[in-house]
């Protein structure tokens, strides 16, 4: 029925006088062409939903930042740890050595690092303001703290079970947020430590050729990638309770607001998944988005995940003329900078 060709397959859907889903269609087109996420949201407004809404509302997304993929590490730390991990892979015997980087960066950027690269000693040439190690806001539940100048797991280690569990269901991408809330049913079913254990401790990917051939190209990926899943996880906690006084709101919404990391884009986006869903969850999530992104452009120093947190606040429901002004900004200064190269320190890997 489809083709490689996603936008194709939907001008021709939305021409097909017996296709009962045209008006979806013709949205996903118009979403893709022009980006308002309001024809986005129509789509799984639909009246009368079925299966078929959901394959349209992917289509719409296909190939978007986190609708139907998550935006790639942008830390140089992570860059560097790429290199290395290629290097390896095409047979190099490659060892790195201490790194120098100007300012800090994400926790998770550095952990990934370490994974993919081996320990490597992490010289910080500055904390700057905001330092990077204070959570935006006071919050209760969080998953890094430091110690100095060293990001550590301020939650325990998840247990073996939790770790399969994440392998099993991250083991495949997801076609759209929808789905991927759904495929990340199983996760919910591990108890809330663990599930915020596996967000710091950081395990490695499964052993699948697709992870595998991962490793070849772009190795902390995976890293970046198992956040966003434990994530929609946590939506799956004690389902039960009210979402206003619920345990998974109130975690998601501290870790959105925690210390910058790789956590807190993954935190909201589980959120913008909510407002996908739950069409009275809007207007909350809408202004948590802003006020995540606002407190990343007023700060006045690079911070890595503004991109991301920026393309976040596109895809959210309810998000304003001036929400997509803001937004748009950010990634037009973005494709304007390039992070810096970790400097040498001696040799930072050797051969």
């Amino acid at each position: 029925m489809f083709s490689d060709d996603v936008d194709a397959d939907l001008s021709r859907l939305a021409d097909d006088p017996k296709f009962p889903h045209r008006d979806a269609a013709r949205r996903a087109a118009r979403f893709r062409a022009e980006g308002d996420v309001a024809d986005l949201v129509a789509i799984v407004d639909d009246a009368h939903p079925c299966g078929m809404t959901d394959v349209i509302f992917a289509m719409a997304g296909a190939t978007r930042p986190w609708l139907n993929w998550v935006p790639m590490p942008a830390e140089a730390i992570a860059n560097v740890a790429n290199q290395v991990g290629r290097s390896r892979a095409e047979g190099e015997q490659v060892q790195l050595g201490a790194l120098f980087v100007s300012a800090a960066e994400p926790p998770s950027a550095m952990v990934a690092c370490q994974r993919v690269a081996g320990p490597v000693e992490v010289e910080i040439g500055d904390f700057p303001q905001p330092d990077i190690r204070t959570p935006v806001r006071d919050v209760r539940y969080r998953v890094w703290r430091y110690d100095g100048e060293t990001p550590v797991p301020a939650v325990p280690a998840p247990a073996p079970d939790a770790v399969r569990v994440l392998h099993e269901v991250a083991n495949e991408p997801w076609p759209s947020l929808l789905s991927g809330y759904v495929q990340a049913e199983p996760l919910g079913k591990l108890p809330l430590d663990g599930l915020l254990g596996l967000l710091s401790h950081l395990p490695g990917p499964p052993e699948t050729a697709r992870w595998q051939q991962l490793a070849t190209t772009t190795p902390t990926y995976w890293y970046r990638l198992l956040q966003p899943w434990v994530c929609l996880g946590i939506l799956h906690h004690a389902a039960d309770e009210p979402w206003l006084v619920s345990t998974r709101r109130e975690v998601l919404m501290d870790l959105a607001f925690g210390v910058e990391d790789w956590v807190s884009d993954a935190a909201l986006f589980a959120l913008v998944t909510v407002a996908h869903r739950e069409p009275e969850q809007r207007a909350e999530v809408r202004a948590l988005v802003r006020a995540r992104l606002d407190a990343a452009m007023a700060a006045p120093r690079l911070v890595t995940i503004g991109e991301s947190l920026a393309r976040l606040m596109l895809i959210t429901p309810g998000c304003t003329a001036g929400d997509r002004s803001a937004a748009e900004s950010v990634l037009a200064a973005a494709e304007d900078e390039e992070p810096a190269p970790p400097k040498k320190k001696k040799r930072w890997w050797r051969h």
